[in-house]
């Protein structure tokens, strides 16, 4: 009798009113989260003054570093790929604006359903490359390249699909937002959680996504390596401050089993 009522309590807790309405409210979190994050980026693209002016120059200082590092390579892929495979340049348009937020999304759903702890250890993770990332966008407003006309193409206004290269889409975006590149940061942290996973079809899915993004974001002019370089960095900090919090969470935790 005893057995019955353990196993018969979980179920009668799980579906009382309260541990309903808790579920709810924890979902809400999560959209307010999600929300709040996207209103913060749009907000601190005002704080920016002269920003136009500002995020030109600095494309010219990035133009200027990278051609004494000896690595501004981003105009002749573009003009190799637009010259000798145009269907290719359509390809990596698509794949820009069509391979980034449906896979962060169709993952963020599935993880928060499947299994809720690798969801918010990734969660915390983008959200710190988030947060240093807007301070990045304030302190160093950047122009993309394809804005360099004298250098590159803008290959979405020229090959499509027009609707991403409209003014209208624009007011969703932060068009100087290019340094650090959170394109290629996320499906870096992305890619690092497929290769994890152990399974060998995601592992190489986990190469093959944030290297396709690397070229999408160079060959179709929306950010220059150096923005890559800077994304990859971002997404090393992070995971360093999740996996040195981690340890701290763990010895704490230990602390109190270890003094009894």
């Amino acid at each position: 009798m005893q057995s019955e009522t353990v196993q018969t309590e979980p179920a009668a807790i799980a579906a009382s009113p309260w541990a309903t309405a808790l579920g709810a409210a924890r979902h809400l979190r999560e959209a307010v989260i999600m929300g709040g994050a996207y209103f913060a980026y749009m907000y601190t693209r005002t704080l920016v003054f002269d920003s136009e002016e500002t995020a030109l120059a600095n494309a010219r200082r990035v133009v200027n570093l990278e051609e004494s590092i000896g690595f501004f390579w981003e105009p002749n892929w573009q003009a190799h790929v637009i010259d000798s495979a145009q269907a290719l340049v359509i390809f990596f348009n698509w794949a820009y604006i069509f391979t980034f937020w449906p896979i962060i999304l169709v993952t963020a759903v599935t993880m928060y359903i499947v299994n809720r702890r690798i969801y918010f250890y990734y969660r915390n993770i983008v959200l710190l490359t988030f947060f240093i990332a807007l301070f990045a966008f304030m302190l160093f407003p950047l122009a993309p390249p394809r804005m360099l006309s004298e250098y590159f193409v803008d290959t979405i206004r020229e090959f499509g699909p027009s609707f991403y290269a409209s003014r209208e889409a624009a007011n969703y975006y932060n068009a100087f937002a290019a340094m650090p590149s959170l394109h290629f940061t996320w499906t870096v942290v992305l890619g690092l959680m497929f290769f994890r996973s152990g399974r060998l079809p995601l592992r190489i899915l986990g190469i093959v996504y944030p290297t396709m993004t690397l070229f999408a974001i160079t060959v179709t002019g929306n950010h220059y390596i150096v923005d890559a370089i800077a994304g990859a960095l971002v997404a090393a900090i992070a995971l360093a401050l999740m996996w040195g919090l981690q340890r701290l969470r763990r010895r704490a935790s230990s602390a109190p089993t270890a003094a009894a």
